[in-house]
């Protein structure tokens, strides 16, 4: 499920259908991660940052009220009120993050909710941070592949670098960027035709999200 934020809804009230925009995502974030290791070198936990564009920052702190003086920017007495602004996930909502093992691309990483909320606001944009925990720490052997991605892609990220790596010094990672040709023709069509209140996967089509993720592949030294 998508998190709606009511920032979204008001973009929804301007007309901008999520479901029409499949090849035109709405809201647009840059997304940064820090992989946190155990003592053991195995993964435990992501804390990722979320970079907002200023439109959405600008409908989502209009809708919140969050600018009390109305000065245009979250100064450091409405940081508090701020903080977690976009922390009421829905209990379906994923976290647009997935984490597989690169030779298991099909078996997920369980990941327990968010937790170590903060936000910061950078030139304009809303910043927000979160961490997510394995439910089972991961031995690193095998490699590591995170995807950033909304599956209706009514929003998009972009990996922005690769991920700071916390407890280990023997870890590389790559970004791979996403493919803007992912998603052949009749497929985007079909998309883009979709009937208001219908998802892709309602009617068998794929995630165009996932299609177009930005991706990180980390290989650790043995």
């Amino acid at each position: 499920m998508n998190k709606i934020f009511p920032a979204i809804l008001a973009a929804l009230s301007l007309g901008l259908c999520p479901f029409a925009a499949q090849a035109h995502p709405h809201v647009f974030i840059d997304a940064s991660h820090e992989l946190l290791f155990d003592g053991q070198g195995r993964l435990t936990a992501v804390r990722s940052t979320w970079k907002y564009d200023e439109m959405f920052t600008l409908l989502m702190v209009e809708d919140g009220d969050y600018d009390t003086n109305g000065n245009g920017q979250i100064d450091a007495d409405e940081m508090a009120g701020f903080r977690l602004w976009d922390a009421n996930w829905p209990a379906d909502y994923d976290g647009d993050m997935v984490l597989t093992v690169p030779d298991r691309p099909d078996a997920p990483i369980a990941l327990g909710p968010p937790h170590d909320w903060a936000a910061d606001w950078q030139d304009g944009q809303a910043v927000s941070i979160h961490t997510r925990s394995l439910e089972t720490p991961l031995d690193m052997s095998g490699g590591l592949l995170l995807r950033a991605y909304e599956p209706d892609y009514f929003a998009a990220y972009t990996i922005v670098a690769p991920p700071e790596m916390t407890g280990r010094d023997d870890c590389t990672a790559q970004v791979i960027s996403g493919d803007e040709n992912a998603v052949p023709d009749d497929i985007a069509e079909k998309i883009s035709n979709l009937d208001m209140g219908l998802r892709p996967e309602d009617v068998g089509l794929p995630q165009v999200g996932a299609l177009y993720s930005d991706a990180v592949r980390v290989t650790c030294a043995p």
